[in-house]
């Protein structure tokens, strides 16, 4: 019997890799693809965990190209057979290859199903003769598997014998687990990442489970578990803490867990409805490490579509607290949708930055700053990882644009008035910047900002000035003790009022009462 060779697809255009890896029925021929990379750098990072029999390269590719890729292949990998894929005009680069060892190359218009197996046969030959010692036909159902896996999740039908699907998932329900690594930098971190979460799921402590691992699936260590119904809670609890133990290494993953499914054939359907939704919610809930179908956060109150005409026409009459505040509001509302749509959002609020700064220009408003900056916002938009990010960026420019309109007139600030009231009303109670920041729809980094901006003092500073005033109020006017006196201006540590309370006035509450009493006495 033939054994399965292994194959690895480099080449820049994903089209391409895609049409390769459909071109032929690999398995039946005696192929297996375990891996692609879309330049030899990503190839190179590949190489130890793929462990493949044969590389498919391109010759002309960014960051790394073919030339240089067989070159350290075969310095490092002698066993390592390669077939270069060029065009006419890089006939130049393949005949330098051939020094290096490559088996052939194939023209790219030549690149058909009969001529590459043809290709690829002759390469394999003398592997055949060979005969290593760790036989690649031991992976021949795992393969088939795999290469059917591939074909669902990329919009193909296909049909495996009940038999081999039964000997790798003998269990009645689906699901998968992955983890998003788009913000990890290097391939080798990305790997060392996916091999600690797979050696954390072979150290699952329940029977009736079975993963496996999708190793083609760019930026996302991504797993199939196939596990008893009886055992699904179980399951759940152990992925939980799998994740905890997993935070040293990067706290930044968001990991997902799909909803549940018992038909092999639903796998494409679940992962691009289901799993790859969940993961894109990780834009909009920043905070949360983990996202399960089965858990997910409440979902804001119905709200209208943003009127942007009458948000113009706010700036033309300007407006422009009513509007920037009210445009904010609406964001930090749109952004708790997590179902939004990334970039609609992203576009939103790139809109929003072109609409500021044409309607200013408009208006003679002197905003060069602005106009020469606004390319950078847009990048920074267009790059943001997360929604609070992209805000984040929107606020930095509105700061900017209310310093070139000179608006910073607390007197007509509503919103202002409107903050500053409900924490005159709300002083006792255990209120915060971030708190009061979802009262409100704000962002609480904004918020800090916008209200030192607009009051003169920082929010903290701001809330133990009302306080001590209170407690002042008080010390005079009551008998009450210190400690309910301190409790019902809102500090529930007495030593930390008293603290605070010396750090302003200079003397502790006990010595302001004291004091107090002797100026009425020699009144």
């Amino acid at each position: 019997m033939k054994p399965i060779f292994k194959i690895m697809i480099v080449d820049d255009e994903m089209l391409v890799r895609q049409g390769i890896k459909h071109l032929l029925n690999w398995e039946q021929e005696g192929y297996q693809i375990v891996g692609e990379a879309s330049n030899g750098s990503e190839a190179l990072s590949l190489m130890d965990e793929v462990n493949p029999h044969v590389i498919l390269t391109d010759i002309v590719m960014p960051v790394m190209g073919g030339e240089k890729l067989v070159k350290l292949v075969k310095e490092r990998y002698p066993h390592i057979e390669i077939i270069v894929l060029s065009s006419f005009s890089e006939y130049d680069y393949v005949r330098s290859t051939f020094q290096s060892g490559v088996a052939d190359y194939i023209l790219k218009p030549k690149l058909e199903a009969d001529y590459l197996l043809s290709i690829l046969n002759k390469t394999t030959a003398k592997m055949v003769a060979m005969k290593p010692e760790d036989d690649p036909s031991a992976d021949r159902e795992e393969g088939q598997i795999l290469q059917a896996i591939e074909k669902l999740m990329t919009g193909y039908e296909t049909a495996l014998e009940p038999v081999v699907l039964d000997s790798k998932f003998p269990y009645g329900q689906y699901l998968f687990f992955g983890a998003d690594m788009k913000h990890m930098k290097d391939s080798g971190d990305k790997w060392s990442f996916g091999n600690e979460l797979e050696r954390g799921l072979q150290k699952l402590a329940l029977s009736e489970i079975v993963y496996m691992r999708l190793k083609f699936i760019n930026d996302t260590a991504l797993f199939l578990l196939n596990v008893s119904p009886e055992r699904w809670d179980e399951l759940v609890i152990e992925l939980r803490h799998l994740i905890s133990q997993m935070a040293h290494f990067s706290k930044e993953t968001h990991f997902v867990i799909s909803r549940s499914f018992t038909e092999f054939k639903s796998l494409g359907e679940i992962y691009h409805d289901n799993y790859l939704k969940l993961m894109r919610y990780g834009f909009f809930l920043e905070d949360r490490t983990l996202i399960e179908h089965e858990h997910l956060p409440a979902l804001p109150d119905a709200y209208l579509e943003y009127d942007m005409g009458e948000f113009m026409e706010q700036l033309k009459r300007r407006q422009y607290q009513k509007a920037f505040t009210g445009f904010l509001e609406y964001v930090h509302l749109r952004s708790m949708d997590y179902r939004t749509d990334i970039f609609e959002f992203k576009s939103f609020l790139g809109n929003f930055i072109f609409n500021v700064t044409t309607t200013f220009g408009k208006m003679k408003v002197e905003t060069g700053s602005l106009e020469n900056a606004k390319y950078d916002y847009f990048r920074k938009i267009d790059e943001a990882r997360y929604a609070g990010e992209a805000i984040a960026v929107v606020e930095t420019f509105i700061q900017e644009a209310e310093r070139a309109i000179g608006e910073t007139n607390t007197s007509v600030n509503p919103n202002m008035t409107r903050l500053l009231e409900y924490i005159q009303d709300h002083y006792a109670d255990p209120i915060t910047l971030t708190g009061v920041a979802r009262q409100f729809h704000f962002n609480a980094s904004y918020l800090s900002s916008y209200f030192a901006a607009y009051n003169g003092e920082g929010f903290s500073e701001y809330l133990n000035k009302i306080r001590l005033e209170k407690a002042m109020e008080l010390l005079m006017t009551t008998e009450h003790t210190i400690s309910d006196i301190s409790a019902s201006v809102g500090y529930s540590d007495q030593s930390y009022f008293t603290k605070v309370f010396k750090k302003q006035t200079g003397i502790s509450p006990s010595q302001f009462r004291r004091q107090d009493m002797r100026e009425i006495r020699e009144s």
